[in-house]
């Protein structure tokens, strides 16, 4: 057979197929070229892989990893990769990069982010502490619209970034996004556009997510089809329609309940 085969399937099947781990077998029967730029490059293109996992197994043996047409959401796991200049991760779902994403990639000088799901400038942190990179591509992105989002990343950016979203930063543009975060004015408006995530606020954002998929309580139901009953006028039963379909108890709701528990009689205790 002229295709290569992992565990019996061609690159085509699993292409075609679901979700593929990124295992030892994968790294070890990918493609591998010399790119234009003469890097060697391993090729890990549209495997739909979605997390980064096994990465050591390649043994730090390629200056570039295309990682691009997968299904990545969070950005991180690397190994330490100390040739690895050139990352490309075009068109996967990432909305999420690692704190340390990058610290075991010291070298990286080239981050192809094209057509991903990041949306907030404080979600770019760990790209502005890469201290050698040059090029950079968030296009396709929601953060670019963003206001500020360019001036920011010039600023934010080690002074080796050269080209941001395939267009080279020119040196008036450095100084005007250096004079436009100076001072206490620029410390405000950072705050304003960039603020830092909170930790606590992604938790309970995590657990109303997980509550969402896992549907609501035979109590919240129970409640809101009682509400539904009893509304009076039409406006009041779509409002509780939506909150049935949503399966989010309405604040009014949540208040009634909290008052039937202070009322409610405590428990008899009774002497044996």
């Amino acid at each position: 057979d002229a295709e290569q085969r992992i565990g019996g399937r061609t690159f085509a099947d699993f292409r075609l197929g679901a979700m593929v781990r990124l295992t030892l077998e994968l790294l070890q029967q990918a493609p591998q070229s010399l790119n234009p730029a003469k890097q060697r490059q391993l090729l890990l293109r549209g495997f739909k892989i979605p997390t980064i996992e096994n990465l050591g197994g390649s043994n730090d043996a390629y200056e570039c990893i295309d990682l691009c047409d997968n299904d990545l959401i969070k950005l991180g796991n690397f190994p330490p990769l100390k040739r690895l200049g050139t990352l490309l991760l075009m068109n996967n779902r990432i909305s999420r990069i690692s704190s340390d994403c990058f610290d075991p990639l010291p070298n990286l000088v080239s981050v192809c982010l094209t057509g991903n799901k990041l949306e907030k400038l404080a979600d770019l942190e760990p790209l502005t502490r890469l201290k050698k990179l040059e090029r950079l591509s968030l296009l396709e992105n929601q953060v670019t619209k963003v206001k500020h989002y360019r001036p920011y990343m010039i600023n934010k950016c080690s002074k080796s970034l050269r080209i941001l979203d395939f267009n080279r930063i020119k040196d008036k543009e450095r100084k005007a996004a250096g004079l436009l975060f100076a001072g206490e004015r620029g410390k405000k408006l950072l705050e304003e556009i960039a603020p830092p995530r909170v930790a606590g606020k992604e938790l309970t954002d995590a657990r109303a997510s997980e509550t969402a998929k896992a549907g609501p309580s035979p109590e919240v139901i129970e409640r809101i089809k009682k509400a539904i009953a009893e509304a009076e006028t039409i406006e009041e039963v779509t409002r509780l329609e939506r909150a049935l379909k949503s399966g989010v108890l309405p604040e009014d709701l949540k208040l009634e309940a909290t008052k039937e528990d202070k009322t409610a009689p405590a428990p008899m205790i009774v002497d044996a």
